[in-house]
């Protein structure tokens, strides 16, 4: 497998906040990686300025760049899902991020260190959910070690083999914004995997005035509704009666 990482991200709207993520994404990235973005049919700028940001950026680690426009909001799991569909093969990792994180330095080096030193660990991210947790000895790295619970997707780093096992983010029973990354993690435990976060956490750009209104609402009414399916779910992964590998086809 190369030693190289698919990067991908899902744009819906909020262009300023995306340009601050991929100014940032290019300073502090220095592992060999792609990048591919799904556009939600933004309503700005967004798409014209990712065609004429991607083509004319320069980086020493930035191999080429795929841009995949969809036709209508199919909201983030199907969005990840179309992204995980155009992943070279022959990628030995991918990474997901959102497109209002700001990210610490060779955070990419650092994950893909934890998850060599130790393949016990099969998703490494950075944190963003405003808590630090235990961190732990991996050879010489410190890694926030997530005993319980979900790894944020805001940056989720995780190998070819988990992909293989596990398939896709859980598109069916979440709605558009809905409990996938929880599912995606919960899924990934029952294939036997740890996860954890990097020592230094990130910064996240869409809180505050970013993360108020209707499009708080909205998430949080879609993250209420689907809490009973995904614990159902997550019983019925532990005891086997549902598969952990989804499949997934899209036709853009």
């Amino acid at each position: 497998m190369n030693n190289i990482c698919s990067i991908m991200m899902v744009t819906y709207n909020r262009l300023e906040l995306t340009k601050q993520t991929l100014d940032n994404l290019f300073k502090v990235t220095k592992y060999p990686f792609r990048l591919i973005v799904i556009d939600n049919n933004s309503e700005d700028e967004t798409l014209s300025y990712l065609r004429y940001y991607l083509s004319n950026i320069k980086s020493e680690y930035f191999i080429d760049h795929k841009i995949i426009p969809l036709q209508k909001n199919v909201g983030i799991a199907k969005g990840r899902n179309v992204a995980l569909l155009n992943v070279d093969q022959n990628d030995k990792y991918m990474a997901t991020i959102d497109n209002d994180v700001i990210l610490p330095d060779n955070w990419l080096n650092n994950c893909i260190a934890v998850m060599e030193a130790d393949p016990r660990y099969g998703m490494v991210g950075v944190n963003f959910e405003g808590t630090s947790f235990e961190e732990v000895k991996v050879k010489d790295m410190i890694v926030q070690h997530k005993k319980e619970g979900n790894l944020g997707t805001a940056c989720a780093v995780f190998p070819m083999i988990l992909h293989k096992m596990i398939g896709f983010f859980n598109h069916l029973d979440y709605g558009l914004y809905g409990l996938e990354d929880s599912d995606f993690g919960f899924r990934a435990r029952v294939a036997g995997f740890q996860l954890g976060y990097i020592k230094t956490n990130g910064t996240h750009l869409g809180v505050g005035q970013h993360d108020q209104g209707e499009y708080r609402k909205f998430k949080t009414a879609e993250h209420n509704k689907y809490l009973k399916v995904f614990y159902n779910n997550c019983r019925a992964y532990a005891n086997k009666t549902k598969q952990i590998k989804i499949n997934f086809n899209y036709e853009i």
